[in-house]
């Protein structure tokens, strides 16, 4: 016998919350005014049936009594409402925080070099490397943000993060380009492929650090150097266009020459 699924509570719109607990709180002064009203009616004819009695005590509870549950009332009614202003307040300061981040995640990734940039960085780079018979690493580190992550923004706020996470990692010589939608091109001159590998896994170490335990992304990395991958700058270009997954910024690093 199958079970019929059972709907989680915990998603309900911040709204539709609101507007619950406006009437929870409605509910609960009428209940309470009800309450008070109806042991109002029943005390009062036990009160004022002694007509002028000196007797002052009953009347004096009954008074209070009605008091009281007015009080009772106000005091929820204008409690909450201090809990929703405060509520608003903090959501408003919540919005203004996100956007001063997703601000901030926006200009750190316009200060990152782009396609074109690396093209003449590789350009320069390969032929220094040819004049000093050193060795040139690439990392190409794509970025593939969850299921969960749909929004332009929240991608925006995951590259920004992995960004900063791949910086950490690199040296004073080293370099990052923004290659395509979701990949990063790390220039490592003077790097083997060997030495690579180890700056690979310690960038693999800080992204996953980034991605938090909601693993709001993955990444991975590949890497091609020179000259143990590539023998001639030309090959060093198409295997690392080969890497990159197809978007519109790949076309143009194809056709484009980076020497």
């Amino acid at each position: 016998m199958r079970l019929a699924p059972i709907h989680s509570t915990d998603r309900i719109d911040s709204s539709d919350l609101q507007r619950r607990e406006r009437h929870l709180t409605a509910f609960a002064c009428a209940a309470i005014g009800i309450l008070t009203g109806g042991a109002a009616l029943l005390m009062y004819p036990a009160v004022f049936a002694q007509g002028l009695s000196p007797d002052k005590a009953p009347r004096i509870a009954f008074v209070g009594f009605c008091g009281l549950g007015v009080l009772l009332m106000a005091y929820i009614w204008e409690s909450q409402s201090t809990i929703g202003r405060l509520r608003r307040a903090i959501e408003s300061d919540h919005r203004k925080t996100e956007e001063i981040q997703r601000q901030t995640s926006r200009e750190l990734l316009t200060t990152i070099p782009k396609l074109g940039s690396f093209r003449d960085l590789l350009a320069m780079e390969c032929r220094r490397t040819i004049a000093m018979s050193e060795n040139l690493s690439i990392l190409v580190v794509i970025v593939q943000p969850s299921k969960d992550v749909s929004s332009p923004t929240a991608l925006v706020s995951i590259l920004a993060d992995a960004s900063k996470a791949i910086a950490r990692k690199l040296r004073a010589e080293d370099s990052i380009c923004l290659l395509g939608e979701a990949t990063f091109g790390v220039v490592l001159p003077g790097v083997s492929k060997a030495v690579a590998r180890g700056i690979s896994a310690r960038l693999a170490e800080g992204l996953a650090d980034a991605a938090g335990a909601s693993s709001r992304f993955s990444c991975k990395c590949d890497i091609v150097s020179y000259p143990e991958d590539a023998s001639s700058p030309h090959d060093l270009q198409e295997a690392i266009c080969a890497l990159i997954p197809p978007d519109n910024s790949v076309p143009s690093m194809a056709q484009g020459t980076l020497i």
